[in-house]
Order: C-alpha cells, then sequence, then structure tokens
C-alpha cells in the first residue's frame, strides 16, 4: 500500500482547490528534482478516476525514460487500471484507453484519433512554447479543435520558466495561467529528502566574458572557444581527478562533443574512467553505458545537451560544470543530477569552472521574472514590484503602493577569480538584525484579480523596518500561513480582510522584530513578544 508524502498529498489538495476557484485554465504543479512528480502524477490520476470514474487521461513526456518512469508509478498505485502506451520508441501505439502515456514526438499529430480526453498532464512542461507553435502546442491545439472543448491541461515542472528565466504563465498566448502548487528546493532540502550540494573549490575559471549571448544563453560556438582550450580543459581535469578522489560516481557537463571529447581523454589520462554521451549517441550504446555506469564499471560520464531530464541515478556525488550558462532552467537541471538521495549518500561535492551559479545565484532562490512589455517596447518603461506585483516607474525609488524598497541593481563584473558563489541558499551568509517595535500600523491592501489581504508595518521611531502581508481570504498555503500568523496573536480568526483590520486592535504586538537583510529582499523571521 502505498502512501503520499505529506507535501506530496498537499500538492494535489493545491490542484483541486485551484481548479475549483479557477473553472478553466491550465495550471502549473511547480514540483523540484526529486520531489516525486511521477508518483504525483499517479496519485492525480487515481484521484480524478476516483471522484469521475469516467474520466479519460493522457499523460505526455518528452521522451521513453519518463514514460518508463510515469508507467511505473502508476501500474503501483492502480495496478488494474485500463492504461496504454503510445510511443513508437516503446512500440506500441495503443488507443481508447481510460489513461495513455505518450511520448509526445509519437503523438502530436494523432489527435484525431485520440477521442474523449479530459485531462492532459504534461511532464517537463518547461519544454512547451509560449507561442501558440511546436509540437505540444499542435497536440494541445487539436485536441481542443477535435471535440475536447472543456480539457484541462496540467504542467509538471521544477523550473516553472522559459531558458531566458520567463515565466511560463507569462504573454498573451501562454498555455499556462498559474502556479497551483509549490514544492521547493529548499523545503525538500531542510526536510532531509534531497542530498545538498557542497562546494568543491576550484582554481581554474573559464572566462565567458567574450562570449556572445543569443536568445537568452551564450553563444554555442564562442562558449566552445573559450572553453575548449587545451590549458583550461587540463587545469580543470587535474582538479576534478583531485577534488574527487573520495567520490564514487561523476557527471561532468562540456560545451559540445570535440570539447566533451578532450575533456574524456584528459580525465581517462588521470585514471577517472569516463564515457562521453550525447544526444546522437545510438540508443544501444547509450543504455550500454548506462548500464556500466550504474554498475560501477565508468566511473565519470561526460554529457553534452543530456542527462538533464529523464535521467535517474540517485547516487552520482560528484558534479563539474565546464559549460557555461545564463539559462536558470539548465543550470538547476544539471545541479539536480546530484541532489536525489541515495544509501550511504551524504551530500553531492559540485565543481563550478564557470560563472554559472555566481551570475545566477542559490539555485535554490532562483524564480521566474516578468518578461518586458509593450508599454516598455514603446518608450514608457515601468517596473513590476517583486512584493506585490503592481506597475511602478521605472524610476520609482519604493513601489507605489505597497512602499517596498526596490534595491539598486547589481551588475555583473566578469574577472579571472574563480567563483565561491554559494550553489545553495544555506550556504548564504546571513545578516540578521533586530529592530526594536515602537509602533504597528494595520491597512488594507487590495491588488487586483486577488482577495484583500491586511497589510501590516512594523516601526522602528520613524523608520519602517519589516512589513508582513496576512492573506487571510487566500486559500490554499497563503491561507494556512495568513491563519497560522493570526492565530499566535489572537484566539479568534478573522474570515476577511475588513474583519481582521476590524480585529486589529486585539492583536498581540511585538516588541521586537527580526529581519534576515542577507538576500536581495529583506525578510522578517522572528519576532519577540
Amino acid at each position: 500500500m502505498f502512501q503520499l508524502r505529506d507535501y506530496q498529498a498537499k500538492a494535489i489538495d493545491d490542484l483541486w482547490q485551484w481548479f475549483h476557484r479557477h473553472p478553466d485554465g491550465n495550471p502549473i504543479m511547480d514540483c523540484c528534482v526529486g520531489s516525486g512528480k511521477s508518483l504525483m502524477i499517479a496519485a492525480t490520476i487515481q484521484r480524478a478516476l476516483n471522484e469521475f470514474p469516467d474520466t479519460r487521461v493522457i499523460v505526455v513526456v518528452p521522451q521513453k525514460e519518463l514514460l518508463q518512469q510515469n508507467l511505473h508509478k502508476l501500474k503501483n498505485i492502480l495496478p488494474d487500471v485500463d492504461v496504454g502506451i503510445y510511443s513508437a520508441s516503446m512500440g506500441k501505439k495503443e488507443q481508447g484507453c481510460a489513461v495513455t502515456y505518450a511520448t509526445i514526438g509519437s503523438i502530436y499529430k494523432s489527435a484525431h484519433l485520440m477521442g474523449r480526453v479530459d485531462l492532459i498532464l504534461c511532464d517537463e512542461c518547461h519544454l512547451i512554447n509560449s507561442a501558440e507553435t511546436g509540437m505540444w502546442r499542435s497536440f494541445v491545439g487539436d485536441m481542443e479543435k477535435y471535440g475536447n472543448k472543456g480539457i484541462r491541461v496540467v504542467g509538471w515542472t521544477g523550473t516553472p520558466f522559459r531558458n531566458g528565466g520567463i515565466w511560463l504563465t507569462a504573454g498573451d498566448e501562454a498555455l499556462f495561467h498559474g502556479i497551483a502548487a509549490r514544492v521547493s528546493m529548499t523545503d525538500m532540502l531542510e526536510q532531509g529528502y534531497l542530498a545538498p550540494l557542497v562546494i568543491a573549490n576550484t582554481c581554474t575559471k573559464i572566462d565567458t566574458s567574450d562570449a556572445r549571448t543569443v536568445a537568452g544563453d551564450y553563444n554555442m560556438a564562442d562558449l566552445a572557444m573559450v572553453s575548449d582550450r587545451a590549458d583550461i580543459v587540463e587545469s580543470a581535469c587535474d582538479e576534478i581527478a583531485k577534488l574527487s578522489v573520495d567520490r564514487r560516481r561523476l557527471l561532468v557537463f562540456a560545451v559540445n562533443v570535440k570539447h566533451a571529447g578532450h575533456v574524456c581523454d584528459a580525465l581517462n589520462a588521470r585514471d577517472v574512467h569516463s564515457k562521453i554521451i550525447t544526444g546522437d549517441t545510438p540508443k544501444a550504446e547509450r543504455e550500454q553505458i548506462l548500464k556500466y555506469y550504474a554498475a560501477d564499471k565508468i566511473r565519470c560520464l561526460v554529457s553534452i545537451g543530456v542527462l538533464t531530464t529523464g535521467f535517474d541515478q540517485p547516487d552520482i556525488d560528484f558534479i563539474a560544470l565546464l559549460r557555461a550558462t545564463k539559462s536558470p532552467t539548465l543550470a538547476i537541471q544539471m545541479c539536480g543530477r546530484g541532489m536525489r538521495t541515495a544509501e550511504g549518500k551524504i551530500d553531492c561535492a559540485f565543481a563550478d569552472f564557470t560563472d554559472t551559479i555566481e551570475r545566477l545565484g542559490a539555485i535554490d532562490l532562483i524564480k521566474g521574472r516578468n518578461p518586458k512589455t509593450k508599454s516598455e517596447d514603446q518608450g514608457a518603461p515601468f517596473k513590476l514590484c517583486p512584493n506585490c506585483g503592481s506597475r511602478n516607474p521605472a524610476s520609482a525609488k519604493e513601489c507605489v503602493d505597497c512602499g517596498f524598497v526596490f534595491p539598486e541593481p547589481e551588475k555583473i563584473k566578469h574577472t579571472n577569480k574563480v567563483s565561491d558563489a554559494p550553489v545553495l541558499s544555506s550556504q548564504i551568509k546571513t545578516k540578521i538584525k533586530e529592530y526594536e517595535v515602537t509602533e504597528v500600523e494595520y491597512k488594507i491592501h487590495k491588488k487586483a484579480g486577488s482577495p484583500d489581504s491586511l497589510k501590516v508595518e512594523y516601526f522602528s521611531g520613524f523608520n519602517r523596518v519589516g512589513t508582513d502581508f496576512v492573506c487571510i481570504e487566500h486559500t490554499g498555503w497563503a491561507g494556512s500561513k495568513a491563519k497560522s500568523w493570526w492565530k499566535k496573536r489572537c484566539s479568534t480568526i478573522p474570515a476577511t480582510a475588513g474583519e481582521a483590520l476590524s480585529g486589529a486592535g486585539d492583536l498581540m504586538k511585538p516588541t521586537a522584530i527580526m529581519v534576515n537583510e542577507s538576500g536581495k529582499y529583506p525578510q522578517i523571521i522572528g519576532y519577540q513578544f
């Protein structure tokens, strides 16, 4: 009998609440590496079939390996379910089943054969185009065209943004409209469900200052030119061999086949038995290499553009980046290969020979961003407040709605100094300040499209030193957090923001607050009463 972890059950509950709040539209399940997406997808199908036995579901994945993983979880939960496979790589194209697992390359032209479908679950949905082009969008559009007008699409990913960091929900043509649930990497690390990355201090540094940027990431020819230098390769492989002496299983990311060949040769010359895996590696050869890798007959894999998704080798305990990227999606995926837990594994060493983490920051804090808008392109620039989402003039020092103080923009300078940037938020040196609270002010905060909330401002003398937003009318995580906040200060929990404002006089007021000022935006982390 399987049992979901608490956070998995909550995520599925949050998805159902999102459906109840939104009669139409398509949500994203933002679930990080190692959270068990395939199990949650299977449990989502189980709940849908239990509540609506006539439901028909298609699970769409980008590749065979993910199909096998997802299908295995479903059969563990629902061994008797009517399930079919639609995938050329699996040698099957079955139709008419209650649940169908499909690879997108096989099914995207076959919507007319699928009949009635109520729910499409898309694994690795960050691969879906924001515009109405590509295989995924073609399939969903055709499914609607062939009579499935009320069909709902749920996207599953640990990186709900495109390579440039733009939210998948941004844009008029976006397939997805909101985030239904989040399982964060930070929470998973704190609960012990992920293995932490520990920085392996390096001396070699790949200088990317001369590499051009194309479509949000480095030009590959330029990146190869600055990365595939004999002195860089030899020096970096010297370090990898020394730093990984006590490590069992290595994964190295390179730029292109030529670069990977040089890296692989250099590692083998240092008695680190290595093989190359690329997107063009023949299927039988690839499977044989991965089999030897899992059996400890190969110690290191050098990857070019693969082994970032659909690759499950939990005992990897050494990651090396010899391929710089500006893509937050790719960075998280590369780092995530070493963060799964395994018996006997304590952590994963992380050697960054690039400026990737220095540029993007701790990977468990990376989130999406809003794109430039038409008004910006037309010469009327504005910026979005990260606290409440309001539009502000580009020159604003404080948000016009909530008073959030915008930090000064930081520019990254390229140097030859090696990177010691923290790869996880737990490695960031904290800067905690305690402020005496002399006054607390309460007011209603309104935001278009969202329920009202209570805005709580803390003052020390004439200075505002912290702000809370108590989302008492919200559902899901925000509403639970608000009720917990209120219960610590008063026994009677209000139902609305208006009631909260009326009852604010009965709240116990803190004498001091502790504020974490380490990150880009200060956060209240503690109260003294």
